[in-house]
């Protein structure tokens, strides 16, 4: 077996028995001797088994990595600018006490005009409290321990940043994480730019209805940005959140999942604006580019729209 998988990527399993099982890597023992999967497809016709399988090399006769359905296969962003992100997912800050560093963090912060919230731990919503919140400005990333913390890192400034209208909440699908705040914390969360919300509002003015089913970061990231659907993880390990100390693995995926929210908030906003930005270039245009004689009579039609106008504001 190889050992050069990562979480979440799409494998088929040849067994020796002739089997042939899809699944998304999850680990690989040291050994190599047992590999595990999760979204495990025994056959095409077969649901997905939403638990974690285990295959040993006994019976596995092949591994084969594969392609991601209708997965953008090219960078929508510059190189350079995918390795300055990676860089700040790098350089987080952990913060489990009420400290110089958590008030510096609360000054930075606040800053900012913009700032992003990772849903990561909020995936139970009222069911529990957070496990950590993840906080991100253009330039840093802040890892709140707040099984640690507890309210005392709300009282702090938590509550007050997540309420108050400035800075803007950045978020990709905000629901669950804003009902675990709301029950479990007391914080009512504000000011809010949902992405997964901005795709809706482009897949409706693009195709002219909105879809059935919501995309998930891993797979807005791979549309907007072109990157690869496993470059970040949309489900942690549970019972690995909740464990103390935290790991350093889960505290590189939690940077990793929202180190990419400001560029593609960036392009959500922008292609969103974009038939207003281009209404607003047709009436630019639209009298100045004539000669005079036309010029003087679109003048006297005002009240009518620009010629253009629907052609342009269009996708």
């Amino acid at each position: 077996m190889d050992n050069l998988y990562m979480k979440g990527e799409l494998l088929q399993l040849h067994t020796k028995n002739s089997e042939v099982i899809e699944g998304r890597f999850y680990s690989i023992t040291n050994d190599k001797s047992k590999i595990s999967l999760y979204e495990v497809k025994e056959s095409p016709q077969s649901d997905k088994n939403e638990g974690v399988c285990h295959y040993y090399d006994t019976e596995v006769r092949n591994i084969v990595k594969l392609q991601e359905p209708n997965e953008q296969t090219f960078l929508k962003i510059t190189q350079k600018e995918c390795e300055e992100i990676l860089k700040i997912s790098k350089k987080y800050v952990f913060i489990n006490q009420i400290d110089h560093s958590f008030h510096d963090a609360m000054d930075d912060l606040n800053q900012y005009s913009f700032i992003c919230i990772s849903t990561d731990g909020g995936n139970m919503g009222r069911k529990c409290k957070l496990p950590f919140l993840v906080l991100s400005t253009p330039a840093q990333i802040y890892i709140f321990d707040i099984q640690v913390l507890q309210h005392h890192a709300f009282d702090a400034g938590l509550k007050k940043l997540l309420e108050s209208d400035h800075p803007k909440k950045i978020v990709h699908d905000c629901r669950k994480i804003s009902d675990c705040l709301y029950h479990k914390h007391n914080v009512k969360l504000n000011s809010v730019f949902d992405t997964q919300v901005g795709d809706l509002i482009i897949t409706r003015n693009k195709t002219g209805r909105l879809p059935n089913n919501v995309k998930s970061l891993s797979e807005c990231l791979n549309t907007y940005l072109g990157l690869r659907l496993n470059t970040i993880q949309d489900k942690l390990d549970i019972i690995k959140c909740n464990e103390r100390p935290l790991s350093t693995t889960i505290k590189e995926s939690l940077a990793r999942n929202v180190c990419y929210m400001h560029r593609f908030s960036e392009i959500i906003n922008e292609q969103m604006m974009l038939p207003f930005v281009r209404g607003v270039e047709c009436y630019v245009e639209s009298i100045r580019s004539c000669d005079d004689f036309k010029a003087w009579e679109l003048c006297g039609k005002h009240a009518q729209l620009p010629k253009d106008f629907k052609s342009a504001i269009e996708y």
